[in-house]
């Protein structure tokens, strides 16, 4: 058994609705492909490349759907935390940072939602790994072999 199978995927409620509409519509999309009529396997005394791309067609939609039954299947849903735990960053929390004299703000999500552009950081990168744990005046560093930058938790809020 891989690791991939071991690991525990944080999600978001509308995240996992995602991955549940991209499930089923996965599996739709196959059995449309398979209730068709399939290419022959021989053309002539060579094999079908219509068969071929078929059967790749079909391996590559079995490997998504397995992929997102593992992560249905060990997907764990981020949830606020409760009483002093608010005060600290976790997942699911939106920190609000100095990242050396520049103000910015970031969410702290699982791998699966991270998305750079959004502003949603997966709690696995440098800065997410950093900052999970601090509180409101914290000051994390953040060395990795493109950046060092000092950062200072200014808010957390969920």
């Amino acid at each position: 058994m891989t690791t991939m199978m071991l690991d525990k995927f944080y999600v978001t409620k509308e995240g996992l609705e995602k991955v549940k509409a991209e499930y089923e519509r996965l599996r739709d999309f196959k059995r449309q492909k398979t209730m068709g009529e399939t290419p022959n396997l021989l053309h002539s005394e060579e094999a079908n490349p219509e068969y071929l791309a078929f059967q790749e067609d079909i391996s590559l939609l079995d490997a998504k759907i397995a992929e997102h039954e593992n992560i249905l299947q060990n997907a764990e849903l981020i949830s606020a935390p409760k009483g002093k735990e608010k005060q600290k960053v976790w997942l699911g929390a939106t920190v609000t940072v100095d990242l050396g004299g520049e103000i910015d703000e970031f969410t702290i999500v699982g791998t699966l939602e991270a998305d750079p552009v959004q502003k949603k950081i997966s709690n696995q990168s440098p800065l997410g790994a950093r900052l999970l744990g601090a509180i409101v005046g914290d000051v994390v560093e953040v060395k990795t072999e493109l950046v060092n930058h000092v950062c200072k938790v200014l808010k957390v809020q969920y």
